[in-house]
């Protein structure tokens, strides 16, 4: 994997809830391979560490595509035929540090790169999947469900969110594409925990406290 490629406000109703205005092309950002955890296997439990430097770190349910094929400038035809495999993750946000970013104007990197800020599960097969962009996905966290959307809730499509990130630079083989978040995000705390389903997948998380050095 060379990176992780990220959309943001993909949703409208996710828009509207931050108070955000809707973007009519997609919202692209970037994060390094290093801040990624993965659960490798269906009610595997992973645990996740809540860095020490934010007081808002909110869950992002997201569905997220493994890109099987290099490409640059692709067309949405192309973009399709990349695309992979799916499961679904969370593209964690440290919520006060990327708000102060969009009042300042400068990027968000502070707020969408630290510890354990992206997450996927168990990996299928588009192919085994064939109304992927049907299927409903959601989290709970302490059992209760606080986000739940299908694909088809989305903007632009997860074929065409690859396409245009590749007019912009090259697309590499196993590279990930997280693809938006639905309404309902909201923050976690230290001893949290919660599952996230999509067909066949289920794992679940826990958060605890970031583990500083003396």
């Amino acid at each position: 994997m060379d990176k992780i490629i990220c959309v943001g406000k993909n949703y409208p109703d996710h828009a509207a809830e931050l108070g955000d205005a809707h973007p009519e092309k997609p919202v692209l950002f970037m994060k390094p391979p290093s801040v990624l955890q993965s659960a490798h296997a269906v009610d595997e439990r992973l645990k996740l560490a809540l860095p020490s430097h934010s007081t808002q770190i909110h869950h992002e349910l997201e569905l997220v595509f493994r890109i099987d094929r290099a490409g640059y400038k692709m067309s949405i035809e192309e973009a399709q035929r990349a695309l992979g495999a799916v499961t679904v993750g969370l593209d964690m946000t440290l919520r006060d540090l990327q708000s102060e970013a969009k009042k300042k104007g400068t990027p968000w990197t502070t707020g969408k790169v630290f510890v354990d800020a992206a997450v996927v599960g168990p990996w299928l097969r588009l192919s085994d999947v064939p109304n992927y962009l049907d299927e409903t996905f959601t989290l709970a966290v302490n059992d209760k469900i606080v986000q739940k959307a299908t694909a088809r809730q989305m903007s632009h499509s997860p074929a065409e969110c690859l396409a245009y990130a590749s007019q912009f630079f090259p697309i590499c083989a196993g590279d990930i594409l997280f693809t938006g978040t639905p309404a309902g995000v909201g923050p976690v705390q230290p001893g949290d925990n919660a599952v996230l389903v999509f067909d066949s997948i289920r794992y679940a998380v826990q958060w605890t406290k970031e583990v500083t050095k003396a």
